[in-house]
């Protein structure tokens, strides 16, 4: 009994004393109409890059990146899509395809477990300007990833039967495309755009390319672009200068030094107001893609291109989402980009509209083109463009393998080590006046090449009176 009355006395003490205890203020309600405020934007700033030769005269250039126990590697040579011969487009792209298909010591599924076995990647893909080896690992494993990733850049055997499935896959995905509109359109623009240029084809090559190619062309494509006298080595992570040589000297550095292939050279088209239209009937939208000349990746005028892309379609924010999507309702999106290369680029608009109102989504993307040229972006649009580009840049640093990937930019477009350090201030420097500059340079719609992959019946009528050009019909693929 005793013990229940000191428990009840306790209980209405705490009653009381919680009677009289002041209630807590209660807190503020965010006020949801308006957006938050933007922080201060992180700063990206590069360790600097370490450069030293291995003695077969292979480049190499060195971050050392402790942040975790990780290593990537980056390859990069002189074996890209430019280099494919007339009648083989596609010869680069599959020539990388087939790198870790085998080796002279390792079939393909050796390859595959022992990249497994640590737990690391090795892949090898190609672009137009250059072709690329990429791998990573824990660092305790890079003395095995070392001695993989050099037995593929350096001896790749093409065997037969991998070659006949990789091909044949290769042919399917082309067969494929044929059904897929933006493919359609950005091959015709490819063609169209560039024409006898170096990039004038479809970097996968065609179906009757890829049909012809043989284990022993992809050999001699290796033996000529694959070698370390056109090559750089990327490497990022937790290792140091004196580690990594004593660990490429006896795999990479044993690789034949060769001589240097000579490098295509060609004038980027002038363009010229063009269009072509591809049949597909019945479609209930029209696929878009709009190009006019633009500018070399390692133009001085890049950081500000961006920034123009990023007002007119680089997003939710952008002109033409918020015109031709949101206001209109004529497409489920639509963009812009820069296609900025080393030998010339491309300023690119695509995506699909309604077909009934392929017409005036044009109408309304060549005003858009105008607006830029012509007048200033207002001071709160330019620097909502900006702090995008500048926020969501780190991101792309937030590996070692994302280091790797943009110091390989670097590599290809023959850009200063320091270009990171400086393109964030390059893009908050951008004023009103740049934007209209660059953009009267890289929006012309007087040369625009247009490509329309819909219905001719629905959208060839809408195209009379637009300035586009001559409009050539074509049926579909």
């Amino acid at each position: 009994m005793i013990r229940r009355l000191a428990l009840a006395a306790i209980l209405v003490s705490a009653a009381c004393a919680t009677a009289r205890a002041p209630a807590p203020a209660a807190a503020a309600a965010p006020d949801r109409s308006r957006l938050p405020e933007r922080g201060p934007p992180p700063e990206l700033r590069l360790p600097a890059q370490r450069h030293f030769a291995l003695s077969n005269g292979l480049r190499v250039r060195l971050v050392e990146y402790g942040r975790l126990p990780i290593v990537a590697l980056q390859l990069v040579v002189d074996g890209g899509g430019r280099h494919d011969p007339e009648d083989r487009p596609g010869l680069a792209s599959l020539t990388a395809d087939m790198m870790n298909e085998g080796t002279r010591t390792r079939s393909a599924t050796r390859i595959s477990d022992e990249v497994g076995f640590i737990g690391g990647t090795l892949n090898a893909t190609a672009a137009f300007d250059s072709a690329t080896l990429t791998g990573a690992s824990l660092t305790r494993h890079l003395p095995k990833l070392a001695e993989l990733f050099a037995d593929v850049a350096m001896n790749p055997s093409f065997p037969e039967a991998d070659f006949r499935r990789v091909q044949d896959e290769r042919v399917v995905s082309l067969l494929q495309q044929r059904d897929q509109p933006h493919a359609v359109a950005a091959k015709a623009f490819a063609e169209v755009f560039w024409g006898k240029h170096p990039y004038g084809h479809w970097l996968a090559g065609t179906e009757g390319s890829v049909r012809k190619m043989t284990p022993g062309e992809l050999g001699a494509f290796h033996a000529r672009r694959w070698t370390p006298a056109g090559a750089e080595l990327v490497v990022v992570g937790d290792v140091k200068e004196a580690d990594l040589r004593a660990l490429l000297e006896p795999t990479l550095g044993r690789w034949g030094a060769g001589q240097p292939g000579s490098a295509p050279g060609a004038e980027p088209p002038r363009g010229e107001a063009r269009t072509v239209v591809i049949e597909k009937s019945g479609a209930p939208q029209a696929q878009l893609q709009l190009g006019m000349p633009g500018i070399p990746r390692s133009s001085p005028d890049h950081a500000a291109a961006e920034v123009v892309f990023q007002v007119l379609g680089g997003g939710t924010a952008s002109r033409l989402f918020r015109n031709i999507r949101e206001a209109k309702g004529y497409t489920y999106g639509i963009g812009a980009r820069a296609d900025a290369r080393r030998l010339g680029g491309s300023s690119v608009l695509a995506g699909s509209v309604k077909a009934d109102r392929t017409g005036e989504a044009i109408r309304d993307i060549l005003e858009e083109l105008r607006r830029l040229r012509e007048e200033p972006v207002p001071i709160e649009e330019l620097e909502d463009a900006k702090a995008a580009i500048v926020l969501g840049l780190p991101a792309g640093f937030a590996t070692a393998g994302g280091i790797a990937g943009h110091l390989a930019e670097l590599v290809v477009h023959g850009l200063p080590d320091d270009h990171w350090n400086r393109y964030v201030d390059q893009v908050r420097a951008t004023t009103a006046e740049d934007v209209r500059r660059v953009a009267g340079r890289i929006l012309d719609p007087s040369r625009v090449t247009l490509v329309v992959v819909g219905d001719p019946g629905v959208v060839r009528p809408q195209l009379e009176g637009l300035p586009i050009g001559p409009v050539e019909l074509r049926p579909a693929p």
